[in-house]
């Protein structure tokens, strides 16, 4: 269509990375203080709406299988910076952490802390190590379940790798407006950790050093991505929904017996996934059909 040139390039995934961007660079211009804080966020919201559209224009001047496989998963890179930083924006509309209340949530419903009491009654270094093998595989399927559709189901891979960041940016939404912080945080010593004693215990450990925060505990991600990773494994590549079954009955156990979570926090993960992946659907038929319109 005239006036819209390199339209045909813009992907789903372009629209809501760019959407979560403005989104939440207004989310802190509303509720943060005009600070030095915030100039570097913003700033760096601002490289990476340039960055969306040199990608796209690259791709538009030299459609090559690099610059488009560059194009289709950079979103899923991003994906960390943005978790990190929610733990930066979710106290502008609460200056204190829910975990009190879901502490109480936890006595209510179990008379005791799972998330204590797991790791406490199961000290077994085999199983200790098994569930960290379980929690590790969570970041192995967020960039493999795409990688496995881009190779077997190239039809597809656009539509799962929007289904994939669209959901963790509402969880990240979640967790900004809404502060738990999880046990490894709220805990004091030494019940907010495990003992670390094989390879994936320190795989973990090196993770969680690098990468984890204080933000992102309810509902739990880990149990909801996986819980969507599933559903689009098994209604398009079934082999898939199998490797995935076993990691996530490791992954619902993980949660807790590392301290990530609370328990109640892998139910609202489970009640959460069908809500967040029929939000995402949603958007990308939305999405999808203005970009066929202008195109």
């Amino acid at each position: 269509m005239t006036g819209y040139r390199y339209i045909d390039k813009v992907s789903t995934t372009d629209i809501i990375t760019v959407l979560y961007i403005v989104v939440t660079a207004v989310y802190m211009l509303v509720f943060g203080r005009i600070s030095e804080e915030l100039f570097m966020p913003i700033l760096i919201r601002g490289v990476l709406v340039i960055q969306v559209g040199i990608i796209i224009f690259m791709e538009s001047k030299r459609e090559t299988s690099v610059i488009k496989f560059i194009h289709l998963f950079y979103p899923i890179l991003l994906l960390t910076y943005f978790y990190s930083e929610t733990a930066q924006l979710n106290h502008f509309i609460f200056n204190t952490n829910f975990d009190s209340i879901i502490y109480g949530w936890e006595d209510a419903l179990f008379g005791f802390q799972p998330s204590i009491d797991f790791s406490a009654r199961f000290p077994q270094h085999w199983f200790s190590e098994l569930l960290h093998f379980g929690y590790f595989s969570y970041y192995l399927l967020t960039i493999g379940v795409g990688i496995t559709f881009y190779i077997l189901r190239p039809d597809l891979a656009e539509k799962v790798i929007f289904m994939i960041v669209t959901s963790f940016y509402i969880y990240y939404l979640v967790f900004i407006i809404f502060p738990v912080i999880g046990p490894q945080y709220y805990y004091a010593y030494p019940l907010n950790e495990v003992v670390y004693t094989g390879i994936f215990s320190q795989a973990v450990k090196l993770v969680q050093y690098y990468g984890e925060h204080p933000t992102g505990a309810f509902p739990s991600s880990h149990v909801g991505m996986v819980l969507i990773f599933l559903y689009l494994s098994y209604k398009n590549i079934r082999w898939l929904f199998w490797v995935i079954v076993p990691l996530f009955v490791l992954i619902l156990m993980a949660t807790v017996y590392l301290k990530a979570h609370y328990a109640v926090d892998v139910v609202a993960g489970i009640f959460s996934a069908p809500i967040v992946y029929f939000i995402s659907n949603m958007f990308y038929g939305q999405i999808r059909d203005k970009l066929n319109q202008l195109t």
